[in-house]
């Protein structure tokens, strides 16, 4: 999967100096439950845990979920009170850094190895012990290196999350083998806070598809979880506004025991200097693409569908899911549905595939292209698009109209504007480590964007704060056919003629 962070926010929190005269002190490592080390305990937990059976323990309220994929949860795992509180006191002092791209939204701490805080440093040793993984070996039954660990505070404040992904992270003889989360977060989180561990369940083809189960954060709880190649889970979003959801986190790796199979699809991985690509993305803004008249009756013919566009209704327009929840997540209308697009939607539909519109694009960009893929689709609270090798669109030229929908007190249509400080739901396009354009939807507007090799989009996930609006668009995807250009120029070079017409293409803009 790509990864290309995003510019931070201005709400990053201030680094903390490290710099320090003094020795730093040392405190003895924290006590582990001594339950979880009992031979009677590990017995019966390891045997659920590998054989996908649920377990739960009367005595520590320890448990085991077996589906959809066998999940560990630990209460008071250290027996001190006060050392949690401390630890956590010290995990909020921190350096850490705003983690932002399409997948995750939240703020990481270095790596706590590195920590010289007393009751951190005391954790990681303790982690590191012998005793500790020798516990997490005979409850898990999986053989772990223990000169390999990774240790990171994390910090999701309102509106943080990190959308699905499996974290199954190997090469051919090692790699990460469990998933651990020590929650350090308020003594009264609730689900009603958000920022649960959720876990999803895959259809037969190995794609995640809905959520099966999922974990509240709770104090002095650790949870594990085996890696695999449908270990699919997430982080919902928080949505307490004066809470964070404070944890530890990494990853216990460790040899593998089978054969890797590559879950990627045969695509060619892109490579672009990113300030080439910035040199040749180029994009035009048409507002009050349609005559306001026109795009009232559309509007209107929409909202006779009734409640979210038909989607109460025994045939919503909006029909069609589009997935895997790893990959992507909105709705569509299916091709049985292209009889019920209103009539104003509809001939705009058409026009999109029609010769007369592939002649105005391609006088206003210079450019031939090969064949069009149309999408009308809607994105709603918690829906995205993520850059991902299952999903790589073929490079062109990005077409979308928009007519987002915004819900006023009556459930009507209101006259508002996309609001950029939901920070949601913009297209981003990038490549490499930089974030070369944004754009957020905006009524009756029509974006062209030509999209060259080495940049890649997605739809930035869509938060709480966007409450009931609606990402509404008429998206169209031209493949160019860029032999025809380099045939042109040739024939030019043997003719010794060149176009005397002035060149049309649009200037590059981020």
């Amino acid at each position: 999967m790509a990864k290309h962070e995003l510019a931070q926010h201005s709400c990053v929190p201030v680094k903390r100096s490290k710099l320090s005269l003094q020795e730093p002190v040392v405190i003895d490592p924290p006590v582990f439950n001594a339950r979880y080390s009992d031979p009677d305990f590990t017995t019966a937990f390891n045997k659920a845990f590998r054989e996908r059976q649920p377990f739960m323990d009367s005595s520590s309220q320890a448990k085991v979920l077996e589906y959809p994929y066998p999940t560990a949860s630990l209460p008071n795992f250290l027996d001190s009170s006060e050392y949690i509180q401390t630890l956590r006191e010290e995990l909020l002092q921190e350096t850490y850094f705003h983690k932002s791209n399409d997948l995750y939204e939240f703020y990481q701490s270095e790596d706590l190895r590195l920590s010289r805080k007393p009751h951190i440093a005391a954790l990681k040793n303790a982690i590191y012990s012998q005793e500790f993984f020798s516990m997490m070996s005979s409850l898990t039954g999986i053989d772990l290196d223990p000169s390999v660990i990774d240790l990171n505070g994390n910090q999701y404040h309102e509106g943080c999350y990190l959308l699905c992904h499996d974290d199954d992270i190997k090469n051919d003889k090692e790699g990460r083998r469990i998933a651990f989360i020590l929650y350090l977060v308020d003594e009264d989180w609730s689900a009603a806070d958000g920022g649960a561990l959720d876990l999803f369940r895959c259809n037969e083809t190995g794609h995640p598809v809905e959520v099966a189960q999922s974990l509240v954060p709770v104090r002095n709880t650790l949870a594990f979880f085996e890696l695999s190649s449908v270990s699919y889970h997430q982080v919902a979003e928080v949505l307490s506004k004066n809470k964070s959801r404070i944890s530890i986190s990494g990853w216990f790796h460790g040899p593998l025991k089978t054969t890797l199979v590559s879950k990627s699809m045969p695509f060619t991985p892109l490579q672009q200097d990113a300030e080439d690509s910035l040199e040749e993305l180029s994009s035009i803004e048409l507002q009050k693409f349609l005559k306001a008249d026109v795009y009232d009756t559309l509007l209107e013919e929409l909202g006779a569908l009734g409640p979210e566009e038909g989607a109460q209704t025994e045939q919503p327009l909006w029909d069609e899911h589009m997935g895997p929840r790893h990959v992507r997540s909105y709705a569509r209308v299916s091709l049985r549905n292209n009889s019920r697009i209103p009539t104003v939607m509809s001939r705009l539909y058409r026009l999109f595939s029609s010769t007369v519109f592939e002649k105005y694009l391609k006088k206003i960009t210079n450019l031939a292209f090969l064949s069009a893929n149309t999408e009308l689709r809607m994105f709603k609270k918690g829906d995205y698009t993520l850059l991902h090798d299952h999903a790589l669109e073929r490079n062109g030229l990005d077409v979308v109209f928009s007519f987002p929908y915004f819900a006023g007190k009556d459930g009507k249509q209101a006259p508002h504007e996309w609001d950029e400080a939901w920070g949601a739901g913009a297209t981003h396009y990038v490549a490499d480590k930089a974030n070369l354009l944004t754009l957020y939807p905006r009524a009756n507007t029509l974006t062209v964007v030509l999209r060259d090799e080495g940049t890649l989009r997605f739809v930035r996930y869509l938060n709480a704060k966007v409450g009931e609006t609606r990402r509404r668009e008429l998206s169209v995807l031209y493949t160019v056919n860029d032999d025809e250009d380099e045939e042109d120029e040739e024939d030019d070079e043997v003719n010794g003629e060149k176009d005397e017409e002035p060149d049309t293409k649009t200037n590059g803009s981020q």
